[in-house]
C-alpha cells in the first residue's frame, strides 16, 4: 500500500470479495443457501442468528459493498487515498476475526449447530 503503483481500487475490491466469500461460506456451513447477492448487509442479516457479534459490522459492510461495483466499471472509478484503503483492509480483517473462528469450530465439531 505504500507504493504509488499499488492498485488501490483492486485492493478494496478484493477486501470486499474476501468478506462476501467468508459470509457465503459461513451461511453454507450452517445449511443456509447463500442468495445470489453482493449486498454484504443482506448476508450479515442471514448470518446474525449464528454469529450475533457480526451485527456490529453492518454499517461497515455498506462501506465495503460499494467496492463491488465501483472497481468493476471504469466510469465509476474514483481516486482512493491511502487512509481509505487502510480502513478497508482493517474492516476485512475485522470480519475475518469474527467469522473464521466460527468456521474452525464448525469444522472441528461437525455435529455442532446441525439442524434437527
Amino acid at each position: 500500500m505504500k507504493s504509488a503503483r499499488c492498485p488501490k481500487n483492486t485492493v478494496c475490491f478484493h477486501c470486499r470479495q474476501y468478506v462476501e466469500k467468508l459470509l457465503k461460506g459461513f451461511l453454507t456451513l450452517h445449511n443456509i443457501e447463500a442468495p445470489r447477492t453482493h449486498d454484504l448487509r443482506r448476508l450479515i442479516e442471514l448470518a446474525e442468528p449464528y454469529a450475533p457479534q457480526i451485527s456490529s459490522l453492518k454499517d461497515d459492510a455498506d462501506i465495503l459493498t460499494q467496492y463491488g461495483v465501483q472497481s468493476r466499471y471504469p466510469d465509476d472509478w474514483r481516486v482512493i487515498k491511502t487512509p481509505e484503503i487502510k480502513r478497508t483492509v482493517q474492516l476485512a480483517k475485522e470480519f475475518g476475526k469474527i467469522i473464521i473462528p466460527h468456521l474452525k469450530f464448525k469444522r472441528d465439531n461437525p455435529t455442532a449447530n446441525r439442524k434437527k
